[in-house]
């Protein structure tokens, strides 16, 4: 059982580690300065060093730390955003849970087991709620309004995305005639530059 424990031991530590308060507007509404993410990030990875040279270990135990070790090394810097953005939260959980009932609402709307290729081109859009009142409406769309720069970029990301896809789409079911056009294309864009 002390084996266990000590690898049991290991997850609370990390869990403390992690567990540093998130930032907050302070009373003057600025965000805090960043660096708290370095700082979290770097007790971790002391702490991991220390399991590392952790030496006469049964042999699960070993593996176990070495997953535990692979798996912070793995998340990377991504895993420290929160500490430093104000807002962000710790995990994404409650963003993968609303993405999981849409799926199951989509399934219930269209019929179909598989709608992955609808949630990756519309899903963004389709997680959009209104609002429980007219106020949360209104609100939300002055949001809207205010980042229309930022739609449109997403926008044109998207646009660009399906095209890839249609193409990648058309070269593996109708190869002859997607070279055809894009030949037709290069050759019109070539003569208009020389023009």
């Amino acid at each position: 059982m002390t084996p266990l424990r000590q690898g049991q031991q290991w997850l609370i530590d990390i869990v403390h580690i992690l567990d540093a308060p998130l930032p907050a507007f302070d009373a003057m509404g600025q965000p805090p300065r960043p660096g708290q993410a370095a700082k979290v990030q770097q007790q971790l990875n002391d702490y991991l060093a220390e399991l590392q040279a952790t030496a006469d270990l049964p042999d699960w135990l070993a593996t176990f730390r070495q997953h535990l070790i692979g798996i912070t090394t793995r998340w990377g810097d991504d895993l420290f955003v929160c500490y430093d953005i104000v807002g962000l939260p710790a995990t994404n959980n409650a963003l993968e849970s609303r993405f999981g009932r849409l799926r199951r609402d989509q399934r219930r709307i269209t019929g179909r087991q598989h709608n992955t290729a609808t949630l990756l081109d519309e899903g963004p859009y389709l997680i959009w709620e209104c609002g429980a009142s007219e106020a949360q409406v209104l609100a939300r769309l002055r949001r809207v309004a205010a980042n229309r720069v930022d739609y449109q970029r997403r926008y044109q990301t998207l646009c660009a995305e399906q095209a890839r896809r249609r193409l990648a789409y058309r070269l593996q079911h109708h190869r002859p005639q997607a070279f055809h056009e894009l030949e037709a294309a290069w050759t019109e864009l070539h003569s208009h530059k020389t023009v």
